[in-house]
């Protein structure tokens, strides 16, 4: 089973490289089209978060989301869980690969290449001018680096998340997918598909129902849980809360999730304030 994820700077030949990759491995390319049927899932209260998940830019969201990052946070979390849990896949972008970083198997790619080239690439592409153009790179370079360190608290340019770095300076995009084919095929695969694909749908329930905590009862109350899955569908609640009546709801919360057969609340209740 192979995960690949390609993160990508605009006119670096990135989504031409995922479609190539994904179609000569024989993989499912996680396309805009798929990603908007996620998107459209989503609770209507977090469709502004969905929308952006979805294009990775949202003029006017990422100066609200630093009062409610953390539930944005879970929420994108368990999007790219569920789509690695697929198996066979290559997820463009989304922050696939800090979501995915300590999970086995899973190849992690980034796609560059110079400011001018791009530009110019860019230029080519829709009939930009060159101020156009330099505009057009700009814009998504920011909005895809505010993304990633917005929800995530990265650097979406730190080579430790990555298990190969392509520079197409002076690739072809069919030369780079040569490239990223050969190195993705000579990563030492997982002996357990069927483990992985349990453990990632157990990290995207685990997610989901941290996603609905938050949103709830507010980041802000419950910014130090945390929730995890273990097999069989038992929900795993830990981290410190200020009151018991508000560990007492997150489990009821948790247990009344679809897909949840027991809740182990391991919350610990303290007087602390936490970030005041």
């Amino acid at each position: 089973m192979n995960i690949v994820t390609i993160s990508r700077q605009v006119g670096s030949y990135g989504d031409v490289i995922a479609a190539v990759v994904a179609r000569r491995m024989g993989l499912e390319l996680i396309t805009r089209e798929k990603i908007h049927e996620v998107a459209q899932s989503c609770d209507p209260e977090y469709s502004d978060a969905c929308s952006v998940y979805e294009t990775e830019h949202g003029p006017g969201f990422f100066e609200r989301i630093f009062f409610d990052r953390p539930t944005y946070t879970s929420l994108f979390e368990a999007l790219t869980y569920e789509q690695a849990a697929k198996g066979n896949v290559v997820i463009m972008g989304r922050g696939a690969q800090i979501v995915l970083r300590d999970v086995p198997g899973v190849f992690r790619v980034r796609i560059v290449a110079p400011f001018e080239q791009r530009v110019e690439r860019i230029m080519e592409r829709y009939a930009f001018s060159n101020k156009q153009a330099q505009d057009f790179v700009k814009k998504y370079d920011h909005e895809r680096d505010t993304l990633m360190r917005s929800i995530f608290l990265s650097d979406p340019d730190s080579w430790t998340l990555y298990d190969l770095i392509v520079n197409t300076a002076h690739y072809t995009s069919g030369a780079a997918s040569d490239l990223v084919i050969h190195a993705a095929e000579r990563l030492e695969k997982v002996p357990d598909s069927e483990s992985l694909i349990e453990d990632l749908r157990g990290r995207a329930l685990a997610k989901r129902i941290e996603t609905l905590v938050r949103k709830k009862m507010t980041s802000v109350v419950t910014r130090s849980v945390e929730v995890n899955a273990a097999p069989g569908g038992v929900i795993k609640l830990s981290g410190l809360i200020r009151d018991k009546r508000d560990k007492d709801s997150i489990a009821k919360l948790a247990a009344g999730y679809p897909g949840v057969a027991r809740v182990e609340n391991e919350i610990k209740v303290t007087e602390l304030s936490f970030g005041f």
